[in-house]
Formats: C-alpha cells, structure tokens, sequence
C-alpha cells in the first residue's frame, strides 16, 4: 500500500501565512504539526509513539486541556 503525506506545502514560513489567511492561527500550527508527525512517520520511519509522548508532554508544560484551545 502507497502512503499519501499531506499538507506538503507547508514550512516555517508557510505556516505563518495560513494562519493569516485563515485568522486562526491554531488551525495553521496543527496543520504544520500533523504534517511533521505524517513526515516523520511515512519518510523516516519514525515511531509515532515519540510524536505522541512529544505532543503530550508540550500541552502538559504549557496547559492545553483541550487540544482546540492554544498553539503550541
């Protein structure tokens, strides 16, 4: 089976102007987010489980209950 890695088109610099185009700059950053964690699975056979541990570990340090609320 062939995996598709979306949102390839997204960067440092990208990612900035989606949110500016979308006024929501969470949207953009999680967009960014999930095409790292994709990349990194797919591309570099990466264990999702360090993408995950990751993830949790940053909303604990920076308070996010739920995942909508805050950029990372």
């Amino acid at each position: 089976m062939m995996d598709t890695v979306l949102n390839l088109g997204l960067n440092d610099e990208t990612v900035k102007g989606l949110a500016k185009q979308t006024g929501n700059e969470w949207f953009a950053y999680d967009a960014y987010r999930r095409f790292l964690q994709m990349f990194g699975k797919i591309v570099l056979s990466t264990d999702e489980k360090l993408f995950s541990s990751t993830w949790k570990e940053m909303k604990k340090k920076y308070g996010v209950k739920d995942d909508g609320t805050k950029c990372i």
